[in-house]
């Protein structure tokens, strides 16, 4: 049995994601001690035929790839975690690369942490697709899964970055893996599968933020637009209202009160159809609010 596994959601990536595997299999760990798991989510490109090169050119590697034809992020997450075995899970992105010592770091730190750390999580570092825009603040990033938790390593209550974490087996299993009703499907931006976090967390499992596990995610250059921002803003706060609920249906009740910038000066939301204009956090903040709103009143589903 391996002692960590990489699962790698993909869909239609196939120039990325060969990038990511090469990086992969060019780690410092022993070949026979991880095994990569690629979930093909639905790709109508060349997804089969970049997995098929890789292999060949690393045989001495494990490399399996999944069919998943439910479409979402959730569901190809999941697909990893039945067809895997290690007892140390990474979800990564097919659109980040790691540094060659990524899983060997990943291993000292579970075991420098002890058995009831449930995850792991690093930092990003963003690899702009296009020229990072005047207007994107530091305090912006994050909706990027581009931003950690600082410099310092500690524990975290809050969940940790997707793109970079490695979850025990036992913990996420227990949690119930990640939540389908709350992962990113098509055209929609809901982001809410560190749900399952919180539900480890308030199973007693330790969350644990390690800042010297990087990796360098791509963003993509139709992410550095005020439209998109705008969008992902809007979609965050149905996220967030998906998170309370799906905590709920948990028998997790969430006790931090909820502030919500609902201006009533109509002229104060004149930034909603001015989609080509630069944004500003507090717009931004506004848009996640209002997205909310509407999901707590029923407007927007969530389940």
């Amino acid at each position: 049995m391996p002692d960590i596994s990489v699962v790698i959601p993909t869909r239609n990536r196939a120039a990325f994601l060969e990038r990511c595997l090469v990086s992969l299999c060019e780690q410092t760990l022993d070949p026979s001690r991880f095994e990569i798991c690629v979930v093909d989510n639905g790709s109508v490109d060349k997804t089969e035929a970049a997995v098929a090169l890789i292999k060949a050119r690393y045989p001495h590697h494990r490399i399996i790839l999944v069919e998943e034809p439910q479409l979402g992020v959730a569901y190809a997450r999941n697909a990893g975690v039945r067809r895997t075995t290690a007892p140390l899970i990474v979800q990564g992105d097919d659109d980040a690369t790691a540094p060659p010592d990524w899983l060997e770091l990943f291993l000292a730190s579970f075991a420098a942490q002890g058995d009831k750390v449930g995850k792991i999580g690093g930092d990003v570092i963003p690899v702009w697709g296009a020229p990072r825009p005047d207007w994107l603040t530091d305090g912006m990033l994050y909706l990027l899964s581009a931003a950690g938790f600082g410099t310092q390593p500690h524990f975290v209550d809050e969940g940790l970055l997707e793109g970079n974490g490695c979850y025990r087996r036992e913990a996420l299993i227990a949690a119930g893996c990640f939540p389908t009703t709350l992962g990113r499907k098509g055209v929609t931006l809901l982001a809410a599968e560190h749900a399952v976090d919180l539900v480890m967390h308030m199973a007693g499992w330790k969350l644990y933020y390690d800042p010297s596990i990087v990796i360098h995610h791509h963003i993509h250059a139709e992410r550095l637009t005020p439209a998109w921002f705008r969008r992902r803003y809007f979609w965050q706060g149905v996220s967030d209202y998906a998170v309370r609920a799906y905590l709920k249906s948990k028998g997790i009740e969430s006790t931090g009160a909820v502030s919500v910038d609902m201006p009533f000066d109509r002229s104060n939301w004149t930034f909603i159809n001015n989609s080509n204009e630069p944004p500003t956090e507090d717009g931004l903040n506004r848009l996640r609010s209002l997205g909310f709103v509407l999901a707590s009143s029923g407007f927007i589903p969530v389940a």
